[in-house]
């Protein structure tokens, strides 16, 4: 059985757990056996650890189906997985103590440098928040991007990516927001603590695929471009998911003032026709970066910055697409759909709030990709 298909077969009990999520304001811990259950936290995980050690094809393609039952449970499935891509290229007595025997060990936190850190004897003195932290109540350690800072010398420390237990730093609750409130996205905050460097590597080159001694093709893809891509593939599945309860409750609904049903007026299946194929034109954008990220790890090569741009992009606009279906196909969802317990509502907020990633940020990801069109240098060539 395909990975996808296997989490097709979740969606019916990942459903059930939604609802309690976006309660909780966390994913809930049903969602997470179900989801370790399958095998789908171990895809991007070392094979020395038991892990699948797969394409990120597998895990986009089941992020997608797991948004068909769960978009919090997808969303936080995306990112501790892709923390989990990202924990391969760490140095390997690091990887020993997070893995520690268990290939399904969720890694929240967040790769973007919001905190900093600064040279101490034998590691780093890390300090900072980061917020936006899915799936933080699941996680024993903490995958974090921090600035380096100059010293009283003169000397800068360079910006690393940092792994720490959780058991280290201050969980703060401050998801209160429009959608996405079953990740649990919470903020984490760090108070000079102490990181051997062994649970430390470069920013640089684990974003570009190059730190030194790597040799799996899969650890050896950039990053920024790889988890576009596999959010794009949550977004995908969150909009393929909305348009089919919109299809089920549009197809019975009655007009109010009017005679005849609502399935029957043109508008509203002009509508849907374009919402269609937004969707559909995605998910055709994220079987497309698939198929440059496989094509990259065949080859020996770092991914250059027209290809890694090319993936940025697809994904940005994939958003784009979708948040546009969304937006359309809400409009028309009548009165019914502004309840909290109606799924329509679910699905608009959802959209709207995981569009405004960092990652898929359209604006600042066209001027990335119209700089690799032109030849003009990339402002920050290794974050494409």
């Amino acid at each position: 059985m395909s990975v996808d298909a296997l989490a097709e077969t979740l969606i019916p009990r990942l459903r059930a757990t939604v609802a309690p999520s976006e309660a909780a304001r966390r994913v809930t811990d049903d969602a997470v056996a179900l989801l370790k259950a399958a095998g789908l936290i171990r895809l991007l995980a070392p094979a020395r650890y038991g892990g699948q050690e797969d394409s990120p094809r597998a895990q986009i393609l089941a992020n997608a189906m797991v948004a068909h039952g769960s978009a919090a449970a997808s969303w936080v499935q995306m990112v501790c997985t892709a923390h989990t891509f990202i924990l391969g290229r760490f140095p390997l007595a690091c990887q020993d103590e997070v893995f520690g025997g268990d290939p399904d060990v969720l890694i929240p936190g967040t790769p973007a440098s919001q905190g900093t850190c600064e040279r101490a004897d034998g590691g780093l003195l890390v300090n900072g928040r980061w917020q936006f932290c899915s799936g933080v109540d699941h996680g024993r350690w903490i995958l974090a991007g921090a600035r380096g800072k100059t010293d009283a010398a003169g000397k800068k420390t360079p910006s690393m990516l940092v792994i720490m237990p959780i058991t280290d730093l201050t969980v703060e609750d401050t998801w209160h927001v429009l959608g996405m409130r079953g990740t649990g996205s919470k903020d984490i905050v760090a108070d000079n603590i102490f990181v051997p460097v062994y649970r430390s590597v470069s920013v640089a080159a684990a974003f570009l695929g190059i730190v030194p001694g790597i040799e799996s093709p899969l650890y050896r893809l950039p990053v920024a471009a790889t988890l576009s891509a596999m959010g794009l593939g949550t977004i995908v599945g969150m909009a393929e998911a909305g348009l089919a309860e919109f299809l089920d409750q549009t197809r019975i609904r009655q007009e109010i003032y009017l005679p005849g049903a609502k399935a029957n007026r043109a508008g509203l299946q002009m509508r849907v026709a374009e919402a269609d194929t937004e969707i559909a034109l995605a998910r055709t954008l994220l079987l497309r970066n698939c198929d440059l990220l496989e094509a990259a790890m065949r080859d020996t090569a770092p991914m250059d910055t027209v290809a890694r741009a090319q993936v940025r992009w697809h994904s940005a606009y994939g958003a784009e697409l979708c948040r546009r279906a969304a937006d359309r196909l809400y409009a028309a969802a009548g009165a019914h759909a502004t309840f909290d317990a109606n799924p329509l509502q679910t699905f608009f907020r959802n959209i709207n709030t995981v569009s405004h990633h960092a990652v898929v940020d359209f604006d600042s990801v066209a001027e990335m990709h119209g700089k690799a069109l032109l030849g003009v240098e990339q402002s920050e060539p290794g974050l494409v």
